[in-house]
């Protein structure tokens, strides 16, 4: 077919006029960043080499040319006095290749090159991130993003006294992937004896350090965090309350020297977070690990060389939430290990209408309890965990720390149980096919708000339209005597301490095995008192045995084939298929 000549002429006139790559096309620029690129060109600084939008070194000569940019930091200052604005908008990308990038003044001295103007080096991270949309985020990748591993990422790190290495305050339809957050430095800020060194805030002459990894406010939501490792920061990995959905994905935050994800950022701002007066907030975690808060990590190498915990100026709870807020919580296949305090402190979450999901996730060796919410989380419903309350566990070395990194660490077991959670009127709490493993005082540990007299601990009826669901788990019990100054007694583990009336509780088709106050048949349906046999089930005479578990079970194990059906549990811990009627295994795992 032969197209006519006015036809061709436009179509050709069209292909002519299409953006190079890398330039605009479609409403999207890409932008890089690449060690072999040149300095930023813009109107205030008609020197620079590169416009940042070709994937291509700079060729050495000229100005403005089609090249990328030879540092982060020209993303969002062009080094002209008091400039600091993005030069992306809402819906670009940018590709950062190469590295590690610096975030934050070039020197520690009054020479520095970067946010000149006033900034001073406690603010020199980047401005708020140009907003994206609901059809098209605006896109902060490392170069290997969507074929990310640890090894694999692009890092920035902050340096000299910079407060906050992402500034993910008010990012909205924002994602960042493949992306490794740390510092260049091992001084910290918290804990007394302050080892190996605290960390001079003075400038000049401040030390080589960045405060925080991630900065969120009431203003960030629809944020994704994807392949992501946040560590080695001496407060916190990240801080600060949200104002809508923020998801992460396979992220690692470890060796953050106060806390792991904390959405208490110390300022009120985020009273009302997620109550009627603002958009629920919402938080996925998914496939991700929070670790070692409360403790610093070696630089250069990895591993804890000091944990501190609230007795020593210190405090390590892997999440933290303050009071007068509201947080959906969805964590599915994650893990809560090694942290000072508590693993998962959803225990202020006390205003507004929020719900929690826990699911196929651990917590083990956490000095706390390891997973906590408050009133406000209705439904809370925890399917397939496994969860190991060995709160004296960092009393003990462990392999890939320091031998001295547990000297001035206390506050073991401090929580006084493995779960506690808290109802208001009306509350639901669901529990099944969890494995529970502990030696804390108490297994489980639940309060009513709206009971009269609260904290008194006197039995009443103030949550009696409140319903506990516990069917299908299993709870293992040790005899640890470092418990017995904590609240706990000589033998096992006590079961449930109810420090107000909860009026329907559905319990059926659960094992208990070493567990103190419980007698056996107890009253509730196809509840049996018996050994699991597990495959693996150490016993128990120092912090390390525990370490050992393996929770599929054994052949022999009374909780093969005695679980109750349960339609909202589909599969096990490891992903396996649960019967699709009878047969079901008792326990997060299915034989």
């Amino acid at each position: 077919m032969t197209l006519p000549r006015r036809v061709l002429w436009s179509f050709l006139t069209l292909l002519i006029s299409l953006p190079l790559l890398g330039e605009t096309m479609f409403g999207e620029t890409t932008w890089y960043v690449r060690p072999d690129g040149g300095t930023r060109y813009s109107a205030n600084a008609r020197k620079g080499q590169c416009d940042g939008k070709a994937d291509a070194a700079y060729r050495g000569t000229g100005v403005n040319q089609h090249c990328a940019f030879n540092d982060y930091r020209f993303l969002y200052d062009d080094q002209s006095y008091g400039n600091r604005a993005w030069v992306i908008a809402g819906g670009d990308t940018v590709i950062l290749r190469g590295g590690p990038w610096r975030v934050g003044f070039a020197t520690n001295n009054n020479n520095h090159v970067w946010c000149s103007g006033g900034q001073g080096p406690y603010s020199c991270t980047n401005p708020t991130i140009p907003p994206g949309t609901a059809g098209q985020h605006t896109r902060i990748l490392g170069e290997n993003h969507g074929n990310c591993s640890p090894s694999k990422m692009t890092q920035l790190y902050g340096g000299f006294g910079v407060a906050s290495t992402l500034n993910l305050s008010g990012a909205q339809y924002v994602d960042v992937e493949c992306i490794e957050l740390t510092r260049h430095s091992q001084c910290i800020e918290h804990g007394e004896p302050r080892l190996p060194s605290d960390c001079n805030r003075d400038f000049p002459g401040i030390d080589d350090y960045a405060t925080e990894g991630i900065n969120t406010n009431t203003q960030t939501h629809d944020l994704l965090l994807q392949d992501m490792w946040i560590h080695r920061f001496p407060d916190r990995g990240i801080i600060g309350p949200i104002g809508g959905v923020v998801t992460a994905n396979r992220v690692d935050i470890a060796y953050n020297g106060m806390s792991g994800w904390d959405f208490d950022d110390g300022s009120g701002s985020n009273k009302g977070n997620g109550t009627a007066n603002l958009p629920g907030s919402v938080w996925n975690f998914n496939n991700s690990i929070i670790e070692w808060s409360g403790c610093n990590e070696a630089y250069p190498g990895t591993g804890a060389i000091s944990c501190y915990g609230q007795s020593n100026g210190g405090y390590g709870d892997g999440v933290g939430t303050p009071p007068g807020t509201c947080l959906t919580a969805n964590i599915d296949h994650s893990t809560f290990r090694y942290n000072v305090q508590d693993g998962l402190d959803l225990g202020h979450i006390d205003t507004g209408k929020c719900s929690m999901k826990i699911t196929n996730s651990t917590a083990y060796g956490n000095g706390g309890g390891t997973f906590k919410w408050g009133p406000n989380e209705n439904p809370a419903i925890l399917i397939n965990n496994v969860v190991i309350a060995n709160c004296a566990r960092m009393s003990a070395p462990i392999q890939g720390a320091a031998p001295a990194y547990n000297a001035h660490l206390g506050d073991f077991c401090r929580a006084g149980d493995a779960v506690s959670f808290n109802f208001r009127q009306g509350g639901l709490a669901f529990f099944a096919n969890n494995t529970f493993i502990t030696y804390a005082p108490a297994a489980f540990d639940t309060q009513c708000w709206d009971a009269p007299g609260v904290g008194s601990g006197s039995i009443n009826t103030g949550c009696g339209n409140s319903t506990l669901v516990f069917k299908n788990n299993i709870v293992l019990g040790y005899d640890n005597p470092k418990t017995y100054d904590l609240d706990g007694k000589p033998g096992v583990p006590a079961f449930f301490y109810f420090r107000d009336n909860i009026g329907h509780i559905d319990r059926a088709n659960n094992l208990y095995f070493g567990i103190r106050n419980l007698r056996c048949p107890t009253g509730h349906p196809n509840e049996r008192c018996e050994n699991p046999k597990f495959v693996s089930q150490p016993r128990f005479s120092k912090e390390q045995d525990l370490d050992n578990f393996n929770v599929h079970l054994s052949d022999s194990s009374p909780a093969r084939g005695t679980g109750a059906h349960i339609p909202e549990v589909q599969s096990d811990f490891f992903g396996k298929p649960r019967p699709a009627s009878g047969g079901y295994d008792i326990g997060a795992s299915q034989y």
